[in-house]
């Protein structure tokens, strides 16, 4: 238990002080080399996210959503674009969520979305324990979660429906030079995962009918849906 509670702290601190950096991923605000860089070395981000709303459809009216490890809201807010009637965006970082509160207010969205700050699984229920919703989205959070039996079994009894989830990928040299520049920057653990070791973490939480894309940039990176 400690160490996950040292884990939670360690990647609140790293991503409230990314913060400001991650949010111009998505919104083309960095200069000509940061966006080189990115599409040459992070291009598994835009394809996930194209991903997902490939998998989720162009209409989502009428459908509630959780965003988990929602970062800066990209992806809640889309999801509100696309008409679902609520969407509660979690993240353990204060400043990814004081983030999308500001741009909420922005886009007028207050109505459809709620971001709350919270490590997952949560200590208190988020809702009541009755409702479920349609659809989760859970992106760039895996190589974070030092427990992912845990944290897909908690996320299996949040949605009823889809859930759409990124891992990232064991392969090749990368990943061992990544976890080896996080520790050394000391910075949070990281995790990645073969494809049986995905498989076997999924089937243990009860997500089934899994449907499973490799996406071979950035070191390597399976997007994963599951509806039941």
């Amino acid at each position: 238990m400690e160490s996950n509670d040292r884990q939670s702290q360690d990647v609140d601190r790293f991503f409230t002080d990314f913060s400001a950096r991650w949010s111009s991923l998505y919104g083309g605000e960095r200069n000509a080399f940061w966006r080189w860089f990115d599409n040459k070395f992070r291009r598994d981000i835009y394809e996930r996210y194209e991903l997902t709303f490939d998998a989720l459809g162009e209409d989502l009216r009428g459908k509630s959503v959780i965003d988990i490890g929602c970062g800066d809201g990209v992806y809640s807010f889309e999801a509100a674009r696309r008409g679902a009637s609520s969407v509660l965006g979690v993240d353990i970082a204060e400043g990814m969520i004081s983030l999308c509160q500001k741009r909420s207010r922005e886009l007028n969205l207050d109505d459809q979305t709620k971001f709350v700050c919270t490590e997952f699984p949560p200590p208190s229920p988020l809702v009541d324990p009755q409702q479920k919703y349609d659809i989760g989205i859970v992106m760039g959070v895996m190589d974070y979660v030092s427990d992912p039996v845990a944290f897909l079994q908690a996320l299996r009894e949040h949605v009823s429906g889809l859930v759409v989830i990124s891992f990232p990928g064991k392969r090749w040299l990368r990943w061992q030079l990544r976890r080896w520049r996080y520790k050394l920057l000391g910075r949070c653990a990281i995790f990645h995962y073969h494809e049986t070791d995905m498989r076997e973490s999924c089937r243990k939480a009860g997500l089934h009918g899994l449907e499973i894309t490799y996406l071979p940039h950035s070191g390597g990176c399976y997007f994963v849906r599951s509806r039941e």
